[in-house]
């Protein structure tokens, strides 16, 4: 699928589950960010093999719904969702600080989105982006996140495996 924007109306791409064992890339409309947010383009985004396994297989239990859901998730459990929580990408449209910058953000599959400014955390200048998004993974994320937005110091997950892509098709 190439992206396809016409006037001034930015088209995003996202991964849905849309049914057991199935997913879809689908294409919306990317509104301009409100007042607090900035546009982030997506370069990597993890995909976790064990709770989207849950996810993509349907195994998610009703009881867990709530306590699964993710921050700009979109859809709801079994079916159909925008799902996942681990994206580091560039800011193209927000505040001046972020502008060109690199930031991680708890945000489903997606080549372009929006996201609160308080959401997005910086990344430090020295790691390459690959090394960022493979230190990013599992329950870390959530960690580094909720410690006071301090990226960088949690340990390095070992044994997750190549459970990574590149968040643009054909890159990789």
């Amino acid at each position: 699928m190439t992206r396809r924007s016409t006037g001034k109306t930015r088209v995003a791409r996202s991964i849905w589950y849309a049914r057991k064992g199935a997913v879809e890339l689908r294409a919306a409309p990317l509104p301009r960010p409100q007042p607090g947010e900035a546009t982030v383009r997506a370069l990597y985004s993890g995909i976790s093999r064990g709770t989207e396994r849950l996810v993509f297989n349907g195994e998610v239990g009703r009881s867990e719904w709530e306590r699964m859901r993710c921050p700009n998730q979109e859809g709801a459990f079994p079916f159909p969702v925008k799902y996942g929580y681990c994206a580091t990408g560039v800011v193209e449209i927000g505040p001046g600080e972020l502008l060109g910058r690199t930031v991680f953000c708890l945000h489903p599959h997606q080549d372009h989105f929006n996201a609160p400014v308080a959401s997005l955390v910086p990344v430090p200048e020295g790691p390459s982006r690959g090394d960022v998004r493979r230190r990013r993974g599992n329950r870390r994320v959530d960690n580094v996140t909720s410690a006071g937005r301090v990226f960088g110091r949690c340990a390095e997950p070992r044994g997750a495996g190549p459970s990574f892509r590149r968040a643009r098709s054909g890159d990789g």
